[in-house]
């Protein structure tokens, strides 16, 4: 009987010692790296932990990438639309009469029938640079945003709004949509958020 106990206690042993491959299923010994069958890395080897440190690595290596990509593409959108649109609503009246006074702006008017009046122009072009300033600020702080890698949502939907608020440039638009959709599938270069508060309730 006693004989009967050893040799299960082996067997187990011997289970506890082995592995098994996750890729074709085939028994490993304790130790191995690699399966002797198809190559796979062991799970739980110091291979496979080697693997994942430099994927991790890699992985936020691409992160780091995107996220300089999200900035630069912010950036030269944001800050030339704010001076711009500040500029234009702070001289709208001067901007306005220049055009007013333009030949081919009163020929325009006169072939299409239009009854603008120098108003109506000083009034286009303050909202449009109100819409616009509003567009550079929301870009501005999605950029604020992905350069402290935080509140992803807010992110995304000051990006969205930015391009919307732009509607009447064709190369906000494009931009708006670009950078939002990159930064849609960016949620892995902001911070998680969601343990803060239980971290903060451990302290």
């Amino acid at each position: 009987m006693s004989m009967y106990f050893y040799t299960v206690k082996c067997m187990l042993l011997d289970m506890e010692d082995s592995k098994f491959c996750s890729s074709c299923g085939r028994s490993v010994e304790a130790g191995m790296q690699f399966c002797p069958q198809c190559g796979m890395v062991i799970s739980g080897s110091a291979a496979d932990v080697e693997f994942k440190e430099r994927q991790e690595e890699f992985n936020k290596a691409v992160g780091m990438v995107r996220r300089n990509w999200l900035i630069f593409l912010l950036a030269i959108y944001a800050i030339p639309v704010i001076i711009t649109t500040i500029v234009a609503l702070v001289d709208a009246s001067n901007i306005a009469n220049s055009i007013w006074v333009s030949d081919e702006f009163q020929k325009w008017i006169t072939d299409h029938g239009y009854n603008y009046t120098k108003s109506d122009i000083q009034g286009f072009i303050t909202t449009a640079a109100g819409l616009g300033l509003a567009s550079g600020i929301c870009a501005t702080v999605s950029l604020v945003l992905v350069y402290k890698r935080r509140h992803w949502v807010i992110a995304v939907a000051t990006c969205f709004i930015a391009a919307f608020l732009c509607f009447w440039s064709f190369f906000g638009i494009i931009i708006g949509i670009l950078v939002g959709w990159m930064l849609v599938v960016s949620r892995d270069i902001f911070e998680d958020e969601s343990q803060e508060p239980a971290e903060s309730e451990a302290q």
